[in-house]
């Protein structure tokens, strides 16, 4: 029975990820030429074609993505396995940064995913606002964040993508042709920028009702009915209610969510829990036949 080098299987998925051969090649610290003479070593022991010319370029064959899909799940349990078990680093904290919109939704079943993979070593949680969690993180004083800022000079995988949305207190009433009273966070904050671009595109008046440095000001001012705020849709709550074209209210789209990693300062353990969970964060996503320069 033929095997395959792991070494190999992870080059062929920085091909994926990278999108060229000469950047796959500093991805995994190869030379290009190497990089070449592993994918035509691979396609050898496989006894299928990965790639196929495409114009001057070329790009995956499905049988290339299929290899290259398992080559994926194969690397994760490797390097699950690997964090799971080596005792290296194990009593450092994993320090963990989220916004509070995520607090009560995403949050918990990341750190219940983290803990599978990392077993019994400690974690850190630190709750805040986005730009203040990547000031955080480029600093040095917390090893991964979720955030809704993008940043890229970090590396990143987006979690999920959620609506943004107008919310209030389940009673509150909102003319249509009122200037609307607005509950927002003070700067930096990308929803508020969100929620005033909406308003100054359609030429919809608007007020300042209250201002509040963190959700939970922004929480407690909705409840009590001052006025109207834009969040994602995890801050909906029981007594909250989504506003919308009833309220001539403009449509505010989605807004993602990032899990960032500073590879120049990220330990070794922390690199791998971020490979880790960025490849389960893509698992199960449809992608075209991917185009390459410089293939053999």
């Amino acid at each position: 029975m033929r095997y395959v080098d792991l070494a190999v299987l992870r080059t062929l998925t920085a091909i994926v990820e990278e999108q060229t051969f000469a950047r796959a090649a500093g991805a995994v610290h190869r030379t290009q030429a190497a990089v070449s003479q592993q994918m035509r070593k691979l396609e050898e022991q496989l006894g299928v074609r990965l790639f196929q010319r495409s114009g001057r370029n070329n790009e995956f064959t499905p049988e290339g993505m299929r290899a290259a899909d398992y080559a994926k799940r194969l690397l994760m349990l490797h390097d699950e396995m690997m964090l799971a078990l080596r005792d290296e680093e194990s009593q450092h904290p994993i320090r963990i940064g989220a916004p509070a919109d995520l607090a009560d939704s995403v949050l918990p079943a990341i750190l219940r995913r983290c803990s599978q993979i990392i077993g019994p070593a400690p974690m850190e949680i630190h709750v805040g606002r986005s730009p203040f969690l990547l000031t955080a993180l480029r600093e040095g004083s917390i090893d991964l964040t979720i955030s809704t800022r993008w940043d890229q000079t970090l590396s990143s995988v987006v979690l999920r993508t959620s609506p943004v949305v107008w919310i209030s207190s389940d009673g509150f009433k909102l003319d249509r042709d009122a200037a609307v009273p607005l509950v927002l966070a003070d700067e930096p904050s990308i929803f508020r920028k969100i929620a005033l671009d909406a308003l100054e595109r359609t030429g919809r008046k608007w007020t300042e009702r209250y201002t509040s440095p963190n959700l939970a000001g922004i929480q407690a001012a909705v409840r009590a009915g001052l006025g109207v705020t834009a969040r994602s849709m995890e801050m909906v709550g029981s007594d909250m209610k989504v506003l919308g074209e009833h309220e001539n209210l403009p449509p505010l789209g989605g807004i993602n969510f990032y899990l960032y990693m500073k590879p120049e300062t990220a330990s070794q353990r922390v690199q791998t829990l971020f490979r880790i969970m960025s490849g389960q964060a893509l698992s199960g996503e449809t992608r075209p036949a991917t185009m390459f320069e410089g293939m053999p």
